[in-house]
């Protein structure tokens, strides 16, 4: 059959039920995965986890292969070979949903082939559109929203113990089966949301000598920009607690993770659901996430430090301290505008001005005058003149933005803007689009070239594959750096003078 074997016992133990297996293997709370024994690898199962969509998507990928471990899964990388498959979506941009229903598609062989096999689909197009997924494509047997991670093994074990009680399933498969699992509501808890690693621990491979990490430390968002589902997707934001995120990031070096990565729609707001909301642009005003900053530096195998996503809206004169106090924050900023115009700031229910955001950007530069910024822009939201795309332009020709990501407005379903009578054609939208990132070229060309013959610190990442003895790292300010060397570099914080540079990268050699 296509990529499905019969899981048996490699001696002669009898062969015992999924549910006989749980229990037996589940081991007691600890920080690795459990280790099986030999005569037991046959039991182990396979995952196989698609994910699109932001960091945030990554990072709840990479807690669900944690939580999965515990259930004696391991990751494969071949839909074929998988006892379960899982599709972790995003919904930000136009046509999601049919991104994964063509997915799905072309799946489906794999489930007709193997009836055991599990499907489930995730994330945010999980959320939004559960209902239109169960009908379109009946054959997945479950759909969860980011609220439901966490039920994720229980999830699992409901369809295994169905799938045992149904013995159809396993002689045949039809689509007209029961419908999928559908499990997407919000927890309703108001008290933050935990993830205690002595339960289960982050998930680690130990094989990619994995330098930098992602933590989780907020999820959802209370902004309501009127182009976005987050809140809609997500919820409202719900902060971990500082001693869970600082257990994480415990756990990440000491497998000797280097650069930690704070996460979460809207950074900024960490902590303001579990203090109350104090005058948090006061300059001597309680901010906890400033604070989560001052505790995570305080880690001495933390090396470096980044965070995004950040609002304008909720930055403040706290956070720039911290940025003049904590060296191991690194000289690398991404800051979202959106657009230049404050006809479409307030549209889009950004909450600052342009003003605004250039007095935030003033507190950075003015504590660290060589930073690198990079931001978010939309183009062509509704009512967008080209006066409002000039004032685009002239922003991102102020800031001298290191890099930009930039993107057409694109209508999401329950959104204000879809209400918006005014939208813009798709031709003017393509037309203002390449306009911006021609201009954005230029400039990180400009900035690119203005590297050579300075000495940068550079963290090494990861190894090239298409040359031999050649790393790539990442510099203080956020630039990709090459690097050749004979020795493994990966993990490695090194002197390197810049003698290159295109459009994508610098090229330097050791000092």
């Amino acid at each position: 059959m296509f990529g499905y074997t019969k899981k048996t016992p490699l001696d002669s133990t009898p062969a015992i039920s999924p549910q006989e297996l749980f229990a037996k293997y589940i081991p007691k709370p600890q920080v690795e995965y459990p280790n099986v024994g030999e005569k037991n690898e046959a039991y182990l199962k396979k995952v196989y986890i698609q994910t699109w969509g932001c960091q945030m998507n990554v990072a709840d990928s990479e807690r669900m292969l944690g939580l999965l471990g515990r259930l004696n899964y391991r990751p494969t990388e071949l839909a074929q070979d998988a006892d379960f498959i899982l599709l972790n979506t995003c919904h930000i941009r136009e046509k999601a949903r049919h991104k994964v229903v063509s997915r799905l598609g072309e799946l489906r062989p794999l489930k007709e082939e193997n009836p055991h096999l599990i499907i489930a689909v995730s994330g945010c197009v999980a959320q939004a559109e559960s209902q239109a997924l169960a009908k379109e494509v009946p054959y997945i047997d479950i759909i969860f929203g980011p609220d439901q991670i966490e039920d994720l093994p229980n999830l699992l074990e409901k369809v295994i113990e169905k799938s045992e009680v149904d013995k159809k399933v396993s002689e045949s498969y039809s689509t007209n089966k029961a419908a999928p699992m559908v499990i997407t509501k919000f927890d309703a808890k108001e008290e933050g949301y935990s993830i205690p690693i002595d339960v289960v621990p982050p998930y680690y491979d130990e094989n990619k000598n994995e330098v930098t990490r992602y933590v989780n430390i907020i999820k959802g968002c209370n902004n309501f920009c009127t182009f976005c589902v987050v809140p809609y997707t997500r919820g409202r934001e719900k902060s971990r607690p500082e001693k869970e995120i600082l257990d994480e990031v415990n756990f990440l070096v000491q497998k000797g993770v280097k650069e930690i990565i704070l996460l979460g729609q809207n950074v900024n707001s960490y902590g303001l659901d579990l203090i109350g909301a104090p005058d948090i642009h006061s300059s001597n005003g309680k901010l906890p996430f400033a604070d989560l900053l001052y505790t995570v530096s305080s880690v001495p195998e933390v090396e470096r430090i980044r965070f995004t996503t950040s609002n304008p809206h909720d930055f403040t004169p706290a956070l720039a301290k911290a940025f003049a106090d904590l060296p191991k924050v690194t000289n690398s900023f991404h800051l979202a505008v959106q657009s230049g115009s404050d006809h479409m700031l307030d549209r889009m229910n950004r909450q600052y001005t342009r003003a605004e955001y250039f007095e935030r950007v003033k507190w950075i530069r003015d504590v660290r005058p060589e930073i690198a910024f990079s931001t978010d822009i939309i183009v062509g939201f509704p009512g967008e003149t080209e006066q409002d795309f000039e004032d685009t332009l002239s922003l991102v020709q102020e800031m001298q933005y290191a890099f930009i990501f930039a993107f057409k407005y694109s209508i999401r379903k329950g959104t204000p803007a879809t209400r918006f009578k005014d939208q813009v054609p798709e031709d003017i939208k393509d037309r203002r689009l390449q306009t911006l990132l021609e201009f954005q070229r230029k400039e990180t060309e400009r900035q690119n070239r203005a590297e050579i013959g300075k000495i940068r610190e550079v963290l090494v990442l990861y190894k090239n594959r298409k040359e031999e003895n050649s790393w790539y790292g990442r510099s203080y300010e956020g630039r990709l750096v090459k690097v050749q060397s004979p020795r493994n570099l990966i993990g490695k914080l090194i002197p390197v003078k810049i003698i290159g540079a295109n459009l994508t990268a610098l090229e330097g050699h050791l000092v």
